[in-house]
């Protein structure tokens, strides 16, 4: 059933079922309910009231780098708890992550901005609405409505949703609050409970500036006038979500400035869309490496610039992979960051290109170096830069 239906009564009918369901859930959530009755109720009603039988919640996790599928309802048995979703730009609960605004798609088989996750197309999904889930002014998740025919979502259908996924978020602020009060109540130091609220909050706001930032860039690249210039704007939009990626990380137990760069690197390389099948990227890392916030951003961007280069320049149709690697050595003083393809080779560097002038200016800032280092096949690139004392 379209979203915009035939005449002023019919639509009337629509709003009235939506204002129902709404009351209806905002008495539940007032309730104490486990997260995952939570989280059915809201699909199930959401379903309901839309006509739409695929509904779902997805979660982000920071140390995937991901959207995990949480609650729904319409999927095939195994996804809820199991299936995960892409956070990059071109995912289209991705993209409602990043700008913390509604996605509407309308014809997402079709549509040149975003990528078709296997899991809709195996249930035959066409259009799409994504709005965010927000807690505490930090985005918690994505709640999807996903049609197996063509709808047009409008206003009615954004504003409802919209509201639901609002009301879900107190919901879920609650039971949050809760367990952590069980927490405290249980033996937690007040410095320690005191702290992690600090950090929570420096989080919340540098990651809301952030996203405030994507949300420009991503409205101007909807008025750029060539494909070229549309991919600049994609490419600055990257990097600054790799910078956010690593407010995700930042370690409650040492300090404010120091972030785990291993799940970092993972969770950056999870968020770069290789955009073909036959590519992967593969991340390995020292357990437990910490380094401060400034220098896990700065080291962050240089791979990202790094694995980009090679998914543009370093394969044919065959394919290939992409190994990203990084060790410390404290006996040496030094970390070592290398990034390796198997691809055909990049050949001379290209003058002027703002993608190696990064990497210099990045390296610079770590007071490190980077050498490209003859392999057999393909390209590897080494950074070596001083760790903190």
């Amino acid at each position: 059933m379209p979203a915009k239906s035939n005449g002023p009564a019919a639509d009337l009918k629509r709003m009235h079922e939506y204002q129902r369901a709404l009351m209806a859930f905002s008495r539940i959530a007032s309730e104490i309910l486990p997260p995952e009755r939570l989280l059915h109720y809201v699909t199930a009603q959401v379903s309901r009231v839309t006509h739409i039988r695929h509904v779902k919640v997805m979660c982000y996790r920071p140390d995937k780098g991901d959207l995990l599928l949480v609650g729904g309802v319409g999927w095939k048995p195994g996804l809820v708890g199991n299936a995960t979703f892409a956070l990059d730009n071109a995912s289209p609960p991705g993209r409602s992550m990043q700008t913390a605004a509604p996605v509407v798609i309308e014809d997402l088989p079709n549509d040149p901005e975003f990528r078709m996750s296997p899991i809709l197309r195996e249930h035959g999904i066409v259009s799409a609405l994504n709005v965010p889930v927000r807690i505490d002014g930090r985005t918690w998740g994505v709640l999807e409505v996903d049609a197996d025919e063509p709808r047009a979502f409008d206003e009615g259908d954004v504003t409802f949703l919209t509201t639901m996924a609002n009301i879900l978020g107190v919901a879920l602020l609650r039971h949050e609050t809760e367990s952590k009060a069980a927490d405290a109540a249980a033996g937690h130091a007040r410095d320690k409970s005191f702290g992690e609220v600090l950090l929570r909050e420096f989080q919340h706001r540098v990651k809301n500036n952030l996203q405030t930032i994507i949300a420009f860039l991503a409205m101007q690249r909807r008025h750029a006038s060539t494909p070229d210039d549309s991919a600049r704007f994609v490419s600055v939009m990257e990097r600054v979500h790799a910078i956010a990626l690593a407010q995700d990380q930042l370690s409650f137990e040492t300090g404010i400035s120091n972030v785990e760069f291993g799940d970092y690197l993972r969770a950056l390389c999870a968020n770069i869309d290789p955009q073909r099948d036959n590519v992967t990227i593969e991340v390995e890392t020292d357990r437990g490496a910490l380094l401060p916030l400034d220098r896990a951003v700065a080291a962050g961007l240089i791979v990202n610039e790094l694995v980009t280069n090679s998914l543009k320049y370093a394969f044919d149709e065959d394919g290939g992979s992409i190994q990203v690697t990084f060790n410390m050595k404290p006996d040496q003083g030094e970390a070592y960051l290398v990034v390796e393809d198997n691809g055909r080779g990049m050949g001379p560097p290209r003058k002027g290109g703002l993608g190696l002038q990064l990497i210099d200016a990045f390296t610079n800032q770590l007071d490190g170096q980077v050498e490209q280092e003859p392999i057999k096949k393909g390209t590897r690139t080494c950074v070596r830069f001083p760790l903190p004392v």
